[in-house]
């Protein structure tokens, strides 16, 4: 098992703040998982594989091309990274949008397994 740290988170968040699909899936595993707040199950909804996450990215990028991702923690266990994250941007309707996050990342071969992504509810 190998104990993380924020050199790994700098390489994580940079392709996603910089909007670059590629990047971002250089550092999932082929047969990653990523779990999104939204969708019609309890866990939201879920996207298994390389290329149903890539596309899954490429969506979330063109829906909201300005979003922005702030590291307010992060803490680390074996082959796990817990990421507490500010997200801000614009949403599809021009409104700013802006909450808490949380991704709990389970790692594997020095790439992300599994993505559960987690999030504040503003009503």
């Amino acid at each position: 098992m190998t104990i993380y740290d924020e050199g790994f988170v700098r390489r994580f968040m940079s392709p996603w703040n910089d909007h670059d699909v590629d990047g971002a899936m250089a550092l999932m595993s082929e047969d990653c998982l990523w779990e999104i707040p939204r969708g019609p199950e309890p866990y939201g909804a879920r996207f298994e594989g390389a290329a149903a996450i890539r596309s899954a990215i490429a969506n979330a990028f063109r829906t909201m091309p300005d979003i922005r991702y702030e590291l307010a923690r992060c803490s680390f266990g074996p082959d796990l990274i817990v990421l507490e994250l500010l997200v801000a941007g614009t949403s599809p309707d021009g409104r700013p949008v802006s909450f808490q996050a949380c991704d709990v990342m389970t790692m594997r071969d020095g790439k992300v397994a599994a993505k559960r992504s987690y999030r504040k509810v503003i009503e």
